[in-house]
């Protein structure tokens, strides 16, 4: 028994000496020749390849630099190519000196997909043909195939057919170009697939995963069971199987995809979806969670779910939804319908319904695609909607109700809690229309109603009122802060205003911006104990007189005890003639206009100090005052100002023109008066008589430049009080 032990192992010893002396010896590119005619054959196409190496165990050739060519119908360039391809050999048949292959296996293989006007894919011609086709020069006699006797087990003209125990390739890249969709060349990269015991006339097994580029495991799985394969159209072949997809960024699925779809959004997917597909038609159940989703910049704060049963005839383009659940946290929105994906965009017949949910959510997600409320606010109240959508998907027809309950808005950018305990709309084809509600913030109540007519146009048309006698300061800060407008967003202080507002007019979208060029209507404001942040008006004004002091900084911001004044606004752009503002250095009158979309500014002031505090910074003896700062007879400093810039950015320079305009009028406001002086000169730019204008044009007699201003402003204006002569 030992013996025999012992020449079994000297057997077996000898014959892997043996086989690794034949593998050493052994030149398998002699039979390059034979393989590449043996897949040609397969393939129906030609094959280039390259230098070639035998493996022992498994038997396996090794081939670098492969090349598939296409058909030439679809193009001249390769279907494949690859650096390196691995093919397996059935043994049996070798030792009969026939080469039958078992798996083939690629690494790094570049793909090219090619899809014609008629609709037909490059790669369903693999295989049908009995030798590769040659595209001809043009203009040149076609030659003649010569014919050659087939085998007997294989009729002429019939071609073997590709079958496979394994096709798996590795880090491969996918091209695909769309003739019929009109679509450009995409290029998809880093894709694995794993094919078993393919054949074309029976199921195989499929395993493809691509890895998207980014930090940690971002890969999109398919696994199941497919075929046989359908001929003549590949995309109706049978399958059943699941889609996976593992903490996928939708950053890199934008960059996979080539597709601007999910521009502006960000997030990482995951879920698992249960697939069938069978003569064009698809079913897919499951479900898909996204983490961490951003929406225009902003952090949304929850993840959104959905719960889907869906059937897609691909034939007709057609999806029908017959469960769907969205979750926006714990919030669920229940979706019905079909969408119809054949014209751009989408046609939807959708049902969309909620029963008293949470509104905190979807008002989060509404103002992070800058609609309703302003981002960063916290809503909270209950929301019920039954809605039919219909038409296309960008702007959809609108049929129902949506009703808004207990609603209560705040956050760190409003001031104080904005509340609507009810607000009912109903929706048509043509118009969406609210009933009267109220909108509460402290003790103050806005008187409100929203209308929007035309709203599938490009520019529907806003139709609204918002009303509210002797309404306090903050209460009106909040509610503006709490739905986006941002042009009083430095501004804090107390008071009461009387508002008288409507909105009409086309509009773009239902943003904040959008919503305030269609502002019509006026304020009264007599405010105080205000706050301007962002701009130190005391350090602009001395810069502009040149009594600025040695290290005096600027404050960034401004204390104004008191405002009053009237405001029209037109199309957005706020107008007034007549605001004073009481500051510490003394009193400023304002006239122009500025833009509330746009928040540009301009605007100009006088800035009459008061006579303290022009004792106080050097009186008429104050350097630069000459061509920045003027003296009334009252002893008060006078300076002319612009404001420009915008809100958040304010830009102040010295008014030139009215300095000038006020030297020759011989008019200067006091601080009684602010504005005089200003409304005198506009009354004359506007054609309208000064009530003494000879005396204003009398030469006055100094002689100096000190005196000539004392005497034309000081004196001068004595002079208009007493009886003439």
């Amino acid at each position: 028994m030992r013996k025999i032990g012992i020449v079994l192992g000297i057997l077996i010893l000898v014959m892997v000496v043996g086989g690794l002396i034949f593998v050493a010896t052994f030149d398998v590119n002699q039979y390059r020749g034979r393989i590449q005619s043996e897949l040609e054959q397969r393939l129906g196409r030609q094959v280039g390849l390259g230098q070639m190496h035998l493996s022992l165990l498994p038997l396996s050739f090794r081939v670098e630099n492969v090349s598939i060519a296409d058909d030439p119908a679809f193009s001249t360039k390769a279907f494949v190519q690859a650096d390196q391809l691995s093919v397996s050999v059935k043994l049996l048949p070798l030792l009969h000196k026939d080469v039958e292959i078992n798996s083939v296996d690629l690494n790094r293989p570049r793909v090219e997909l090619v899809k014609n006007r008629q609709g037909t894919w490059n790669f369903s011609t693999i295989g049908n043909k009995s030798a590769p086709s040659q595209p001809q020069p043009q203009g040149q006699p076609q030659p003649q195939p010569k014919t050659q006797p087939q085998p007997p087990a294989q009729p002429q003209g019939e071609s073997k057919k590709l079958s496979l125990a394994a096709l798996t390739i590795t880090d491969g890249q996918v091209a695909v170009t769309d003739m019929q969709a009109g679509q450009p060349r995409a290029v998809y990269d880093h894709i694995d697939v794993g094919l078993k015991d393919f054949a074309p006339d029976q199921p195989f097994s499929m395993d493809v995963a691509a890895h998207m580029p980014g930090p940690g495991d971002q890969k999109i799985r398919l696994q199941g069971q497919g075929g046989p394969v359908a001929q003549n159209n590949p995309a109706a072949t049978p399958f059943h199987g699941n889609l996976t997809l593992s903490n996928v960024a939708i950053s890199a699925l934008k960059q996979f995809l080539s597709s601007p779809a999910l521009q502006n959004v960000d997030g990482v997917l995951s879920g698992d979806t249960k697939i069938n597909t069978d003569a064009g038609k698809l079913s897919a159940s499951g479900q898909t969670t996204v983490q961490n989703a951003h929406v225009n910049g902003l952090d949304v704060g929850y993840p959104i779910a959905a719960e889907y049963d869906v059937a897609d005839d691909l034939n007709a383009s057609l999806l029908t939804i017959t469960r769907g659940t969205v979750k926006l946290g714990q919030t669920p929105l229940a979706v019905t319908g079909t969408v119809n994906t054949k014209p751009t965009p989408a046609d939807l017949n959708l049902h969309l319904q909620a029963s008293s949910v949470s509104i905190a959510e979807a008002a989060r997600l509404a103002s992070a695609f800058g609609v309703a409320f302003a981002p960063g606010t916290t809503v909270n109240g209950q929301m019920s909607a039954n809605l039919q959508a219909r038409g296309a998907a960008t702007k959809p027809a609108l049929n129902g109700t949506f009703a808004l309950n207990n609603v209560q808005a705040s956050g760190k950018d409003v001031p104080q809690p904005v509340q609507i305990k009810a607000a009912n709309f109903t929706l048509t084809p043509n118009e969406i229309r609210s009933d009267n509600f109220n909108i509460t913030s402290g003790g103050t109540t806005v008187a409100a109603l929203l209308g929007l007519k035309q709203y599938t146009s490009a520019t529907p048309l806003i139709d609204a009122t918002l009303q509210a006698p002797n309404a306090q300061f903050p209460a009106v800060l909040a509610i503006a802060k709490a739905y986006g407008v941002t042009a009083l967003d430095k501004i804090s202080g107390l008071g009461t205003l009387n508002l008288n507002m409507h909105l009409t007019g086309p509009v773009n979208s239902i943003t904040s911006a959008e919503v305030t060029k269609a502002l019509n209507g006026n304020l009264n404001l007599s405010l105080n104990t205000l706050r301007m942040n962002g701009a130190d008006v005391n350090h602009q004004l001395a810069t502009i007189a040149g009594f600025l002091k040695p290290g005096q900084t600027d404050q960034g911001f401004t204390n104004i005890s008191r405002l009053t004044g009237n405001v029209v606004v037109i199309n957005g752009v706020a107008q007034t003639n007549n605001l004073q503002a009481l500051l510490d250095l003394g009193n400023v009158a304002v006239t122009g206009n500025a833009n509330l979309a746009t928040q540009a500014l301009n605007l100009r002031a006088n800035a009459v100090l008061s006579k303290t505090t022009s004792q106080q910074v050097g009186g008429t003896s104050v350097g630069g005052f000459m061509n920045t700062a003027l003296a009334n007879n009252q002893g008060e400093l006078v300076i002319p100002a612009l404001v420009t810039g915008t809100f958040q950015n304010p830009r102040f320079a010295p008014n030139v023109q009215k300095i000038a305009q006020m030297k020759m009028k011989g008019l200067l406001p006091s601080s009684d008066n602010p504005l005089g002086g200003a409304a005198g000169i506009l009354g004359n730019l506007l054609g309208q008589k000064n009530a003494n204008p000879g005396k204003a044009r009398e030469p006055a007699q100094q002689q100096n430049p000190v005196n000539q201003i004392l005497g034309l402003f000081g004196k001068k204006k004595q002079d208009q009080n007493s009886p003439p002569k």
